[in-house]
C-alpha cells in the first residue's frame, strides 16, 4: 500500500497535539502558575503512549474514496480531536474502574492523589485525586470540541453533530457497563455484553472515527457512511472481545494494566458470562462469590477465574464469536461499492489486526 496510514497518523497527532498543549500551557501560565500541574498531566497522559488507532481510522475514512489524497488542516484537527476524546474517556474510565496504571504510567487521578500526598496538601488525597482527574478529563474533552469547532465552516457543524451523537452512545455504553458490574452474575446475558461492546467500543473506536474522516473529506454520502457502519460495528465488537481476552490473560508489561484488573473490577465480560453458564454448580458458586459480592477478589480468585474460563470452554466460545463478527465485517467489505479498493484492503487488514492481535 503506497501510503502508511498508521505512521502518518502518529506523526500528525504528535504535531497537532504538541502545538495544542503548548497553547494550553501558555494559557494556564498566563492565568495562574498554580495551573501548571493540570496542563502537564493532560499532555503527559495523552502523549506518553497509545497506538493512535482512532486517528488512523479517521485517516482511512478521509481516504475512503480517494486513497492517499493530500491532508488538509481540517482532517489533521479531526485526527487530533479523536485522540483527545480517547484520553478524556480513559481518564474518567480509570476513575470509575479505580485503575492505577495506564500506558505504562500512573492514571491521572492516581497522579494527582500522589501529588497531594507528596506536597502535604490539606485534603483527603484520594478524593482530591478523583476530583482533579475529573477536571483533567473535562479539559481534554473541551479541547476535542475546540478542535472540531475550529474546522472549516462547511464541515464543522456536521463533524460536531456526529461527534456528539457518538459521545451519547459512549455514555449509554458506559452506564450499562457500570450497571452490569453491579448486578449478580446470573442476571447478565450475552446480549447485555454485546450491547455494551457495541455502544462503548464499536461506536466510538471504529465507527465514529471512520465517519468523522469521511465527513472531513467532503466526499461522504449516506450510502458511504452506512457501508462504513456495517463494517465498523462487527469489527469493533470483535476488537473488544479480543481486548477482554487480553485483559484476562495478558501481562502488565504488554497491556500496561495490572493482571486481573477486569476481575477485580467485576467486569461481566463474555468470557465470564459464558464460564458461569457452562460451569458446574461448585464453580458457579465460586464465581458468584467473586462477581456478585462486595468482597475484593484475591490473587487466588483471579487465578480461579482464568482456569474456569479455559476449563469450561468459555474461552473457545468467545474465540468462535470473534470469528463470526470477523466474517460479518468481511462480508461488509465485500459488499462495499462506495469505497476505494485501497480503502477496502486497508480495512480488511486492520480487521485481522484488531480481532487476532496477540495477548
Amino acid at each position: 500500500m503506497a501510503s502508511d496510514p498508521v505512521s502518518i497518523a502518529k506523526s500528525v497527532v504528535e504535531q497537532e497535539l504538541s502545538q495544542l498543549f503548548g497553547e494550553v500551557e501558555a494559557a494556564a501560565k498566563h492565568t495562574s502558575p498554580r495551573l501548571s500541574q493540570l496542563a502537564w498531566i493532560i499532555r503527559d497522559f495523552t502523549l506518553r503512549g497509545g497506538k493512535r488507532f482512532r486517528a488512523t481510522l479517521v485517516l482511512a475514512g478521509f481516504w475512503s474514496r480517494r486513497w492517499g489524497r493530500e491532508l488538509d488542516d481540517d482532517v489533521r484537527k479531526v485526527m487530533a480531536s479523536v485522540e483527545l476524546l480517547q484520553s478524556y474517556l480513559l481518564v474518567h474510565d480509570d476513575i470509575m474502574d479505580r485503575d492505577e496504571i495506564r500506558r505504562g504510567g500512573p492514571t491521572a487521578h492516581a497522579w494527582f492523589r500522589d501529588v497531594c500526598v507528596k506536597e502535604g496538601l490539606l485534603a483527603d488525597c484520594p478524593h482530591y485525586g478523583v476530583s482533579q482527574g475529573i477536571t483533567a478529563g473535562d479539559l481534554l474533552e473541551s479541547l476535542a470540541v475546540r478542535l472540531l469547532s475550529s474546522t472549516s465552516p462547511d464541515v464543522a457543524r456536521p463533524l460536531i453533530s456526529r461527534y456528539t451523537d457518538g459521545l451519547m452512545k459512549v455514555a449509554f455504553g458506559q452506564y450499562l457497563d457500570v450497571l452490569l458490574a453491579s448486578l449478580p452474575l446470573e442476571l447478565v446475558s450475552e446480549q447485555d455484553v454485546i450491547t455494551v461492546h457495541t455502544l462503548k467500543t464499536a461506536s466510538y473506536t471504529v465507527e465514529l472515527p471512520l465517519h468523522l474522516g469521511a465527513i472531513a473529506s467532503r466526499e461522504s454520502s449516506t450510502k458511504l457512511l452506512n457501508e462504513l457502519s456495517k463494517y465498523a460495528i462487527p469489527a469493533g465488537v470483535a476488537f473488544q472481545l479480543r481486548d477482554d481476552i487480553i485483559g484476562l490473560f495478558g501481562k502488565t508489561e504488554v497491556t500496561g494494566k495490572p493482571v486481573g484488573s477486569d476481575v477485580v473490577q467485576k467486569k461481566k465480560t463474555l468470557l465470564v458470562v459464558k464460564a458461569y453458564e457452562f460451569a458446574g454448580e461448585s464453580a458457579r458458586e465460586k464465581l458468584r462469590e467473586i462477581y456478585s459480592t462486595g468482597k475484593q477478589p484475591s490473587v487466588d480468585g483471579v487465578n480461579f477465574v482464568v482456569r474456569t474460563v479455559e476449563g469450561t470452554g468459555a474461552l473457545d466460545y468467545t474465540l468462535r464469536v470473534i470469528d463470526r463478527y470477523v466474517a460479518e465485517a468481511n462480508r461488509a467489505i465485500d459488499e462495499m461499492t462506495e469505497t476505494s479498493r485501497e480503502a477496502r484492503e486497508f480495512l480488511r487488514e486492520l480487521l485481522l489486526k484488531m480481532a487476532y492481535r496477540e495477548v
